[in-house]
């Protein structure tokens, strides 16, 4: 059985290097295997997209990330649970031009940008801001990702503006997730529509390209959307929360896995407890299933697995997967609904 440090050792250059092929310059090194710091993988892979002013559009400094360990992880590690499991067969996002696999081109998008709106995510950031219309103003939105029909997940879908105004109102903070897909599509787009009038960079900018925004964007924004008590339900008008019902892979495979990677990711938790990444890394093994994936204790283990187990009760109320504890608490399984 292989730890994660492994796991991400054996990815095939092809699983998670969009851009192998097109261009040759762009370095194929991995995070925490390979000497390249977090901050630039992130940066590189926007840069190699094309994508870079993404950042500097945006107002997100890319040198002031919070935890680019976690997010090169949740992006290395939906890369593994993808390929290893069922979910290849169930998040099939077709091909761009000239035929390469789109997933981690998604991936990319979804993963290694899904956090990072954290910064202004800040009671002394956009303070004065208190409607959805000022922040689409602020950020001079004209691609506005809530107006866009969706058929996936729309419990969470429709609620996002009430819950942004229930963050703004009870938190004074407006919702990095939200903040996040609002920001990626409309960027993603004008940088698109610009660099296909010119042909820029000799990739790929058709317009195909706008619905796989929609599809990270929307996944980043319902990321941080949680299930609120009766009473805050009421207050604030979340009548997509009566009655909710937890999501399944099949309402929005993309959002599924982000769910789980971004719960389950353990660089989040344990890095701050003094350990280094890769030790953490190297602490859990994994195993895989066509509809399931077995978490466990290494042999030589230095974090404290039971705080891991302590993370499934997020999934309550919110993703349906089935859940087993070992009863030593030395592995545990989900399993996809």
């Amino acid at each position: 059985m292989k730890n994660i440090y492994q796991h991400i050792e054996d990815l095939k250059i092809e699983q998670w290097h969009y851009y192998f092929g097109i261009d040759n310059h762009f370095k194929a090194e991995k995070p925490f295997v390979d000497d390249i710091s977090y901050l630039d993988f992130i940066r590189n892979y926007f840069m190699k997209g094309g994508k870079v002013e993404v950042f500097e559009h945006s107002s997100i400094d890319p040198n002031s990330l919070r935890l680019p360990n976690h997010i090169c992880s949740v992006f290395l590690l939906g890369i593994i649970f993808y390929y290893n499991t069922s979910l290849k067969y169930r998040i099939k996002p077709g091909t761009n031009d000239p035929g390469y696999q789109t997933f981690p081109f998604i991936w990319f998008l979804t993963a290694l940008f899904h956090d990072n709106a954290y910064q202004m995510e800040d009671k002394k950031q956009l303070a004065d801001i208190h409607t959805m219309d000022q922040l689409l103003d602020h950020f001079s939105i004209t691609h506005k990702l809530f107006d866009k029909k969706s058929k996936q997940c729309r419990s969470l879908i429709e609620i996002r503006d009430k819950y942004f105004y229930f963050r703004k109102d009870r938190f004074g903070v407006i919702d990095h997730g939200l903040l996040g897909g609002i920001l990626l599509y409309d960027r993603l787009i004008k940088i698109r529509r610009a660099k296909h009038n010119v042909a820029e960079d000799g990739l790929f900018w058709g317009k195909k390209l706008e619905n796989q925004y929609k599809l990270a964007a929307d996944a980043i924004s319902i990321h941080n959307i949680w299930l609120q008590d009766q009473d805050t339900i009421e207050q604030y008008n979340l009548t997509e929360f009566i009655d909710f019902q937890k999501i399944k892979l099949a309402e929005f495979p993309l959002f599924y896995l982000l769910a789980i990677v971004d719960t389950l990711e353990p660089l989040k938790e344990f890095s701050k407890g003094g350990i280094s990444d890769v030790d953490v890394l190297k602490s859990i093994n994994l195993s895989f299933k066509p509809k399931s994936i077995e978490f466990s204790k290494a042999a030589d283990c230095r974090i404290n697995f039971g705080l891991l187990i302590d993370k499934l009760k997020y999934f309550e109320n919110w993703i349906d997967i089935q859940i087993e504890i070992s009863k030593k608490l030395d592995y545990f399984r989900i399993c996809f609904k």
